[in-house]
């Protein structure tokens, strides 16, 4: 399956592949993190549940500390 993380294009043997299962795949840490899915905000309660499919625009931000 094609995807788009952060506007480059990932590949994946993946049929089915939720966006934790993605962020495990990226290797991506879970904590601090922010996903969208086609310009979408998803709620991390919902990350196991929801689904990519071939195409998917996914965005993935981490957030940082500074001063």
């Amino acid at each position: 399956m094609k995807l788009f993380v952060n506007q480059k294009e990932f590949l994946t043997n993946s049929e089915k592949l939720t966006v934790v299962g993605l962020l495990k795949e990226i290797q991506s840490p879970t904590a601090g993190v922010a996903v969208a899915v086609n310009n979408k905000v998803v709620r991390k309660v919902d990350w196991e549940s929801t689904m990519l499919t071939e195409g998917d625009q996914i965005t993935v931000i981490t957030a940082v500390c500074g001063g």
